[in-house]
């Protein structure tokens, strides 16, 4: 399994920091945050089986394939007693997933902005997010990546940034959908009500913000901050409003 990671900046007398990236983008989208994070902790990124640069996948898989294989490939062979979880988007619920599976493990959590949707609303937007990239001798083909990417963030990102978003969102081809299919099947209600950890919610104001407050009420223990004045390029424009809350959380006694 492929990861990012940069260590302490100071003496590290913290726990390590696993973050836990959205669909279909890999650990290298919290390359603008990592830095702002570091000091007196490492900082962890692992990319998914079929994303970035980890192993491929062959088989559609579950949120708990992703769980497992970070718990097996990685934290396992690093022999990490205790650590400390962000997820954003699908990656609240690997996150929700790994608080179940290793629950004396996992310290605090950290959801940002999550994917929660009942059965019949998984059922509705399941088609919209489960179209395969379709990739084509015509360059059209990569129209609506390169505008989610690129054409849509150029005002308030990087275009180098950008840019390297485009890369990782092409890298998974055809397989990009994989963790959409496992996000928009993972029984959300039954998983999160059996969570057994105190989690630390921040929200939005992106399209998430209703479902992440019902995720908070469903949770046996969430406390819930709103951030509204952050609307999109969470980890971008918003790292360092993000940055702070997680240090805020992470560094209370």
């Amino acid at each position: 399994m492929h990861v990012y990671e940069i260590e302490s900046s100071a003496e590290e007398i913290y726990k390590p920091l696993l973050c836990l990236h959205p669909a279909p983008f890999s650990g290298l989208f919290f390359k603008t945050i990592m830095p702002l994070l570091n000091k007196n902790r490492r900082i962890v990124a692992p990319d998914y089986p079929g994303y970035g640069n980890s192993y491929p996948m062959n088989t559609l898989p579950k949120i708990s394939d992703y769980a497992d294989a970070i718990n097996e490939g990685f934290l396992q062979n690093e022999d990490l007693k205790q650590y400390d979880l962000i997820g954003f988007h699908t990656g609240c619920l690997v996150a929700n997933e790994l608080s179940i599976i290793n629950k004396y493990s996992v310290d605090r959590v950290i959801m940002i902005d999550i994917p929660y949707f009942n059965k019949e609303e998984q059922k509705r937007l399941y088609p919209q997010v489960t179209t395969p990239l379709t990739i084509s001798e015509d360059l059209e083909s990569l129209r609506k990546v390169w505008d989610f990417n690129i054409k849509n963030r150029i005002d308030n990102v990087p275009i180098e940034r950008s840019f390297e978003l485009f890369i990782e969102n092409l890298k998974p081809e055809k397989k990009d959908y994989f963790a959409f299919h496992a996000a928009f099947t993972y029984a959300c209600e039954e998983k999160f009500k059996s969570n057994p950890k105190h989690i630390h919610i921040l929200a939005t104001k992106s399209m998430l913000l209703e479902a992440t407050h019902i995720a908070s009420k469903t949770l046996s223990q969430a406390k819930i901050i709103d951030i509204h004045n952050i609307t999109s390029n969470v980890f971008e424009e918003g790292a360092e409003i993000i940055a702070e809350h997680v240090l805020s959380i992470l560094n209370a006694n």
